[in-house]
């Protein structure tokens, strides 16, 4: 049962990979999401996650991972608050529960996801390179975005919120690269940033995979209306689409761009600019459902075909860790077969075959 789970069996329903490159596809990652706490150390005035609460059981996670993964659900989305640990509340239960740190309650309750055949990806705010290194055996991807804005109104904006400063994202982001960690980024737009520093972090972010390598995707997301802060609302349209192309002129061409179908009623006009990854679906969470998605996409002459959070050129490079490979490894093999196919159509016919 375990080989199972850990995606040694390949049903016709799984995840197919092959294809996922092709310009015609529209991938997308059907995920489980769950909130480990919304206990953050940063206050940010925009926030409708953040709360005073408590972590969540690690035990409690087994059934929703179960029937994900019976729903042919291969990524879980973990998220929390930054730094829960900073608070002596989070610390007095991670004690009584018998870990040694948060870290140690990070890795367990991400194996045990990974155990039922998901694959974790962690969104966790500030990480030591420590913390990173070691999480990055069970996970991945990590999210690390730039909800960054003009550095002049940085100090004000972001005074109780020390981790959201955009020196801190992009040393976050260094980190990884020196690891070799794949990561999810981003622009969250609607927070006070002009064309110019737009411009600037897209650089920064290409110069980052110029060096590393390690930027698997782009989200360029809006922000979505803020209980907190009414003064906070969304680009419009036209600046949403202009950020798009900004990104498509400025990044890799192996660098991913998304735009979320989760939270975006008009995905189908972003799909006709270019994109062709619509991100994480968590259909309980999500806007649009998976058949609506499905015909959307059909109607514009494009196929839509599930993913796994790591995308089938990070596969087939070996871009995950050993213990990932449980998973993982059976699928490369799979490419690494499907690409010799392909080889044995292209070669030549020899001057013997000929006559």
């Amino acid at each position: 049962m375990v080989s199972y789970a850990l995606g040694s069996k390949m049903p016709d329903s799984d995840i197919k990979l092959i294809g996922e490159d092709d310009p015609q596809v529209v991938t997308f990652s059907k995920a489980l999401t769950i909130p480990l706490t919304r206990y953050c150390r940063n206050n940010c005035s925009y926030c409708n996650f953040r709360k005073m609460d408590q972590l969540t059981v690690p035990y409690s996670t087994i059934k929703a991972t179960k029937m994900a993964r019976n729903a042919n659900i291969r990524e879980v989305y973990f998220v929390a608050g930054e730094r829960p640990d900073k608070s002596p509340q989070i610390r007095a239960v991670l004690d009584l529960w018998g870990f040694n740190s948060y870290l140690d309650y990070l890795y367990t309750i991400a194996e045990l996801s990974f155990l039922e055949g998901l694959i974790p990806v962690l969104d966790l705010g500030f990480l030591t390179p420590q913390e990173m290194e070691k999480l990055s055996e069970i996970s991945a991807i990590f999210k690390i975005g730039l909800d960054a804005l003009d550095l002049d109104k940085e100090n004000e904006f972001y005074k109780a919120s020390p981790g959201k400063r955009y020196e801190i994202r992009l040393k976050s982001l260094t980190w990884a690269g020196k690891l070799k960690i794949p990561v999810a980024t981003g622009l969250l737009l609607g927070i006070g940033e002009g064309h110019a520093f737009k411009k600037m972090m897209l650089n920064d972010l290409a110069a980052l995979h110029a060096e590393y390598g390690i930027i698997h995707e782009v989200q360029i997301q809006n922000i979505l209306p803020s209980r907190n802060n009414p003064t906070i609302k969304p680009v419009d349209k036209a600046e949403m689409m202009k950020t798009i192309d900004m990104a498509f002129e400025l990044l890799p061409k192996d660098i991913k761009i998304i735009v979320a179908a989760e939270n975006t009623p008009d995905i189908a006009d972003y799909i006709k600019m270019g994109i062709r990854d619509v991100g994480r679906i968590n259909e309980s969470q999500s806007i649009i459902s998976m058949q609506q998605l499905n015909e959307t996409v059909q109607s514009l002459g494009l196929t839509l075909q599930q993913r796994f959070p790591l995308r089938m050129e990070y596969i087939r490079d070996v871009r995950y860790s050993k213990k990932l490979g449980q998973v993982f490894d059976a699928y490369r093999y799979k490419i690494k077969k499907e690409e010799q196919e392909k080889q044995k159509d292209l070669k030549p016919i020899s001057n013997e075959n000929k006559k």
